[in-house]
């Protein structure tokens, strides 16, 4: 069923898949998933210790899920957004911290042209919200994006964010969106230049409309036919500066904003949030989530457990984790959350 179920250090949702947290300014943390067909929020007042029982967001029979696509969350105050790809990318706001919910804003005004069903959302710390995704309306996948002033009850005129010199991005690494405490955006892709899929980023400072010139991640170079289906996360160093986990051929690495990289280990699927003063990631090691701090060795975090998502909660108050656990050929496993 949709309870939540409180465990010893930890809390369980059966038959549910891909989630996403957010905290908010005061320590309140949210979960959204998936769960069949229905997109469900539950709300931790204790920094995700215990959650309340979860309220149904909507019911989207085309609602894609799986392989990091799924509702995306983002929180200002009481206002919640959720942002999710059907037939179409969509979003639905909340105005009470997620007990009631409004919707849906369609947000791709190409139709069909998110239907890869891969995206992010990122809150900025005035609210302002922004929206990114694989878009095909040009007839080769590109990286788009979209706002919102009002808490996602209307969002700007597409912009195309990204167009490939090659032909395409790469088609099916999910995007990643993040603001920083000073209101500086980033967004990072999976880029398909020349046979190199590798990780590249765009930066738009504080006030400013337009990003600045792209980027490549890290030092090497990865040469695929194919996709990876991995599109690592960003990481805020302050300062307006960027860096970001990703795999590489295998290889999880950190990348600051110099360009620079350091490998932590084997494995995929990397997140990663700044609790303290350093990065804390976690990545898939063959069927295990592993996670590590820096400058300190990776431990095992969780058997047969995969799509983790991480928060820092503020004040330098820990984190909360939850992953996908069991299950997963039957598209019904469970969804843990832990506190860190």
């Amino acid at each position: 069923g949709a309870g939540v179920v409180s465990g010893r250090a930890d809390s369980r949702i059966a038959g549910a898949a891909q989630p996403q947290l957010v905290a908010a300014a005061d320590g309140r943390v949210w979960l959204a998933y998936g769960q069949d067909h229905d997109v469900l929020v539950a709300r931790s007042d204790d920094g995700g210790k215990t959650f309340q029982p979860p309220t149904k967001v909507t019911t989207e029979p085309e609602l894609l899920l799986g392989m990091r696509r799924g509702p995306r969350l983002a929180v200002h105050g009481d206002r919640l957004t959720i942002t999710l790809i059907a037939a179409e990318l969509v979003s639905f706001q909340s105005a009470d911290a997620g007990r009631t919910w409004t919707g849906p804003v369609k947000v791709n005004d190409a139709p069909a042209s998110a239907q890869e069903g891969l995206h992010d959302l990122a809150a900025s710390p005035n609210g302002e919200l922004f929206v990114t995704w694989l878009d095909n309306r040009s007839g080769t996948m590109e990286l788009w994006g979209a706002a919102s002033a009002d808490g996602g009850r209307s969002w700007s005129k597409n912009q195309r964010v990204y167009k490939s010199p090659a032909i395409s991005v790469c088609e099916c690494c999910h995007p990643s969106a993040l603001f920083d405490a000073e209101g500086n955006l980033a967004v990072m892709w999976r880029n398909s230049i020349d046979g190199m899929r590798d990780m590249w980023m765009m930066t738009r400072p504080r006030g400013a409309s337009q990003f600045g010139p792209a980027r490549k991640v890290g030092e090497g170079s990865w040469p695929l036919k194919g996709c990876p289906m991995d599109g690592g996360r960003i990481v805020a160093l302050g300062g307006g500066r960027f860096g970001a986990v990703f795999q590489r051929a295998g290889e999880v690495f950190l990348a600051s904003d110099d360009g620079s990289e350091k490998s932590l280990g084997r494995g995929k699927q990397p997140v990663a949030a700044v609790v303290g003063a350093s990065p804390l990631v976690l990545w898939q090691d063959g069927s295990d989530l592993v996670a590590m701090q820096t400058g300190q060795s990776p431990k095992k975090q969780a058997p047969d457990a995969r799509f983790a998502t991480i928060v820092a909660l503020p004040g330098g108050h820990g984190a909360v984790l939850a992953y996908e656990q069991g299950a997963a050929k039957e598209r019904r496993p469970e969804i843990v959350i832990e506190r860190l």
